[in-house]
């Protein structure tokens, strides 16, 4: 008995009554950690790096983007006012050359470097938009509509959904890996939560996959991390919104510190305009959290809160609303309510994207609905008729009804839900797998 209380006590990690798990990482694993923009990698994994590499692992990290969208940077950077499309690839370029820098310091083979290059602040809007179409996304700063980078693994490729999942469908194919860590979708980042979604799709689509464990680590979150500024002695944790995830912790000794700390120096176009912030996720610790999926079963609802505190911070007002979701037979019924009443003339907007197994995901449905709130009556604006969507109207929100069969009578639906005024996002439901019990 004292033995067994011991191991527990060694599998767990405790902070301020908080109690984590340790994460483990056992011999000559193989990883791949999923970065939307260079620099994601070692901001939040690169303990996590050295820690694979120190127990005979493979580690490959696969980028999304070479995060080219950030006019500021470049300027600051460059001290150039002005910016032409090829100035943005340049950028691209330029942080492709760090991060190779960078994940040198703590060992990973260049070869194991894994650059997409697809649009920078672009890639939710290719989830949201743009599949099974002949006219790709176009990115508003380099005018690229294909990969432009003539070294990346994606040279060339269109801006289009299956261009994406394609590809991460064949890198986790060919490296077969025990382990896969992912940006999460409660990250304030577009880029960060529309790969969450592209990394999902793809293991979804491949069958013959042994499931690996797949972890989330959070970059972008409102007033984290805490402190601001470079805390070596000090402990990463979860902000207190998010302390209901399945949390994982990673222990780092003194010299992996200090590898973190090389490695995020070699990112000089970035530590240029966010120094602070940059640093700040030099600690005692990195922290992730295990994925599981979400199960909707009959009559039984699940409920999500939206991201209530995000926009306070941007003197936005924040419309905080909770969504429930169950089924009942062959249709879903989706719920949202509000903490207090609304008066203002706002947009609900509900994304249900559903996967149905041996059936191409781009032909799937792709459902957008968007219904108005104007001096409290609700407008149907999109899509109802098509797809035979009940709205029922409620002083406090509203009831929709969905049939399963205009869904394609899907397995798993990636579910969201946004509440905007004048167009600009107040409040977002995070994406969310959602695996269909049947009957």
């Amino acid at each position: 008995m004292k033995n067994l209380l011991f191991l527990l006590f060694l599998t767990c990690f405790f902070v301020s009554g908080d109690t984590f798990k340790n994460i483990e990482i056992k011999e000559n694993e193989k990883v791949i950690i999923f970065a939307p923009h260079p620099d994601d990698e070692i901001l939040g994994c690169a303990g996590l790096i050295s820690s694979i590499l120190e127990k005979n692992g493979n580690v490959w990290i696969v980028y999304l983007t070479n995060g080219d969208h950030n006019q500021l940077v470049f300027k600051l950077y460059k001290k150039k006012p002005i910016l032409n499309p090829s100035d943005y690839i340049k950028l691209g370029e330029i942080r492709r050359k760090e991060s190779i820098k960078a994940n040198e310091i703590l060992g990973v083979d260049k070869k194991n470097l894994i650059f997409l290059g697809y649009p920078d602040f672009g890639t939710l809007k290719i989830w949201n938009e743009f599949w099974h179409t002949k006219k790709p996304y176009k990115s508003f700063l380099t005018r690229a509509s294909s990969v432009p980078y003539k070294e990346n693994y994606s040279f060339g490729k269109p801006y289009i959904g299956e261009s994406i999942v394609s590809d991460i469908e064949n890198i986790i194919k060919k490296i077969n890996p025990t382990k896969i860590f992912i940006t999460s979708p409660f990250d304030l980042n577009v880029d960060h939560r529309a790969l969450f979604n592209f990394v999902n799709l793809a293991i979804l689509n491949i069958s013959e996959l042994n499931q690996p464990q797949i972890y989330c680590y959070l970059i972008h979150f409102k007033n984290w991390p805490t402190p601001l500024k470079y805390s070596p002695e000090s402990n990463l944790l979860p902000t207190n919104s998010l302390k209901f995830l399945d949390w994982y912790i990673l222990n780092l000794d003194n010299e992996k510190v200090a590898k973190k700390y090389n490695s995020l120096n070699c990112f000089k176009s970035q530590i240029v305009v966010r120094k602070n912030w940059f640093f700040s996720f030099i600690r005692k610790n990195e922290i992730f959290y295990k994925f599981y999926y979400e199960i909707l079963k009959n009559s039984k609802e699940i409920k999500f809160e939206s991201e209530k505190e995000e926009f306070e911070n941007n003197k936005k007002q924040s419309i905080p609303f909770i969504i429930g979701l169950k089924k009942d037979k062959n249709e879903i019924l989706i719920t949202l309510s509000h903490e207090k009443k609304i008066i203002e003339k706002i947009d609900y907007v509900f994304y249900l994207y559903p996967w149905k197994k041996n059936t191409n995901f781009a032909i799937m449905p792709k459902i957008k609905l968007k219904v108005v709130r104007e001096k409290g009556i609700l407008i149907d604006k999109a899509l109802s008729k098509k797809y035979k969507i009940n709205l029922n109207k409620e002083s406090d929100g509203l009831n929709l009804k969905i049939n399963m069969k205009e869904l394609g009578n899907p397995d798993y639906i990636f579910f969201s839900s946004e509440i905007s005024i004048n167009n600009v996002i107040h409040d977002f439901i995070p994406w969310r797998v959602i695996k269909i019990e049947k009957d």
